[in-house]
């Protein structure tokens, strides 16, 4: 007793309680019972598997959306975790105080001192069947809030939710902690800045933090926010936004699904326009490859065409600062709609370029697949063969051409962006959601910030088996591939002299267009790197006898600690 109240009295127990209780006082919270109400009645059916469950609710707050869900589960107990030294903690003994209450307010540990046999044995959990553990366990359902306003922790670059997800991703995988049962749905509220790594949209955006999940399990976003600061900064075209768009409206029909009103999307909004347009003499019209964000100042720019319409215009039609009054050339708004008119003009001509050179990319692509057909003729394949080649030549003369107004990495993502729409599933989770996530409002949080729901469920079974060790590797092996900078594979061989030819011809996925692969690895860019991929990468890792020691490459610097580097985490992607 004497030693526990030492070290409870240490200076350094109270440093950690004073920090822990000022990371509380920096957490959101969710404050709207209509968000819950809209959020709560898309996920009910859903949930009627759970009926009974325990639910471990980690920094449940004010209890609002836990109360909520407690009243469509009806558990057989609940969990609050929260910090007894919480400002929250008074918010919650209205649940916990109550008669026959089935509420438990708790000071949960970390993961890592997780003991769940002691919990078994006190009643918090129920039993573990070890005989199932590889199946969904609906015995328990884990709710958490990684929102603060600090958005990263003061000991890593990376954000608090990718730290909790990868730590997640890994119990599943090896059935730890809460998943030692079998793996658990997880419902989280997290920052919307956040979810660009987790669920990104667009290629440019996909982090080692998506593939993981991806190998793990199935995310759909419940709750977004439209008035997204990460995710506009790398938009794909808006042909492919549509085209998934339209896929989701279609499942949403097909299911019953709907969305509240007040609560749909910008997409939701262009899809229903695009239809009304396809219907009408607006058939076809936004074809091009332009950005969602774009649609932002077009708006804008109508407006200040139709204000300064009887302006001057130059031979070629532009609108210009000469011969005009000097009280329109001063004019702010004049300027802004100069500007305007010339950024329009240089995307118009920057569009007519991408949808050129992807419309070739395109042929290529089928005539590809058409040239490897084993049933082919050999006379056959050779001819096409040596169109195929003369196509590519073509499109790289028109890449070298356009030098200085499109980059090869502007193509390189419109295309990848493309190629992983077109896989079979597509590659990015986004476009593999069953419904598009409602829109909540800054102000239905407190503090008034952009919060997001994930619906995280563990895929079953896990497509992608791993031991500790294999994973372990994975884990730093992604890091040091999207922190090392390059474009291909061929980064291997600066983890070990040889890994690149050694590994990648044990890997038919690579080289296989039909499961997302190129014909020429090297022009697999890493961002395109499926979990099929990954995991026979790491699969051919340890078949190959002459790997170098893990230990030895992680004392070199060969391979990095991806809990002790910035890897992209950081809104936007690499």
């Amino acid at each position: 007793m004497a030693k526990a109240f030492q070290a409870a009295s240490s200076p350094f127990a109270q440093i950690a309680k004073r920090v822990r209780s000022n990371l509380v006082k920096q957490r959101i919270d969710i404050v709207s019972p209509h968000l819950c109400d809209d959020a709560l009645a898309r996920l009910a059916p859903s949930l009627q598997n759970y009926k009974g469950c325990t639910i471990i609710d980690v920094n449940p707050g004010i209890g609002l959306w836990s109360s909520k869900i407690h009243d469509i589960v009806k558990p057989s107990q609940h969990i609050l975790a929260e910090p007894p030294e919480s400002p929250f903690a008074k918010h919650l003994k209205q649940y916990t105080d109550q008669s026959s209450s089935r509420y438990k307010l708790i000071d949960w540990p970390q993961l890592e001192s997780w003991e769940p046999d002691r919990y078994v044995a006190e009643g918090l959990l129920p039993a573990l069947d070890v005989q199932k553990s590889t199946e969904p366990n609906r015995s328990i359902l884990f709710l958490a809030n990684t929102a603060y306003s600090a958005h990263r922790s003061m000991t890593s670059s990376i954000a608090r939710t990718h730290i909790k997800l990868l730590c997640w991703a890994s119990d599943i995988l090896n059935g730890a902690t809460f998943h030692a049962g079998g793996p658990v749905r997880m419902l989280l509220w997290c920052p919307e800045k956040d979810v660009a790594n987790v669920l990104p949209r667009t290629i440019r955006q996909r982090t080692k933090f998506a593939l993981l999940m991806e190998m793990t399990c199935k995310i759909e976003e419940i709750v977004g926010c439209d008035e997204s600061t990460s995710r506009k900064q790398k938009m794909r075209d808006q042909v492919i936004e549509l085209e998934s768009g339209k896929r989701v409206a279609k499942l949403m029909a097909e299911s019953g699904v709907s969305t509240p009103s007040g609560r749909e999307t910008n997409l939701q909004k262009q899809v229903r326009e695009a239809d009304e347009r396809s219907k009408g003499k607006g058939a076809g019209e936004n074809d091009g490859a332009t950005s969602t964000r774009a649609r932002n100042w077009h708006e804008e720019l109508e407006d200040l065409r139709e204000k300064f319409k009887d302006a001057p215009k130059d031979s070629k039609g532009r609108y210009i600062h000469l011969n005009q009054p000097k009280e329109i050339i001063e004019d702010p708004q004049y300027l802004r709609f100069i500007d305007l008119e010339r950024n329009f003009r240089h995307r118009q001509k920057k569009t007519v370029e991408i949808k050129e050179l992807l419309q070739e990319q395109a042929e290529i692509d089928a005539l590809d697949l058409r040239a490897h057909d084993p049933k082919l003729k050999e006379s056959v394949r050779n001819a096409a063969l040596a169109k195929l080649q003369r196509k590519k030549d073509q499109l790289q003369g028109h890449l070298d051409n356009t030098k200085g107004r499109l980059t090869r990495n502007e193509f390189k993502f419109f295309k990848d962006d493309r190629k992983a729409f077109a896989s079979n599933p597509p590659l990015l989770m986004w476009d593999q959601r069953t419904a598009e996530p409602m829109k909540a409002y800054k102000e239905e949080f407190y503090p008034a910030k952009n919060l997001c729901l994930l619906d995280i469920q563990p895929r079953h079974p896990l497509p992608y088996p791993m031991t500790p060790t294999q994973l372990l590797f994975l884990r730093m092996l992604t890091t040091t591939i999207w922190q090392g900078g390059a474009d291909n594979l061929t980064i291997l061989d600066r983890i070990a002299p040889g890994a690149f030819n050694a590994i990648t011809s044990k890997v038919p996925s690579l080289t296989d267009p039909t499961r997302g692969g190129e014909r020429d690895i090297r022009d697999l860019t890493i961002d395109r790197l499926a979990p099929e991929m990954a995991h026979g990468i790491v699969k051919a890792w340890f078949d190959w006898p002459f790997r170098p020691n893990l230990g030895d490459l992680i004392h070199r610097g060969n391979l990095i600690d991806d809990l002790d580097s910035d890897d992209g985490a950081s809104p936007g992607g690499r």
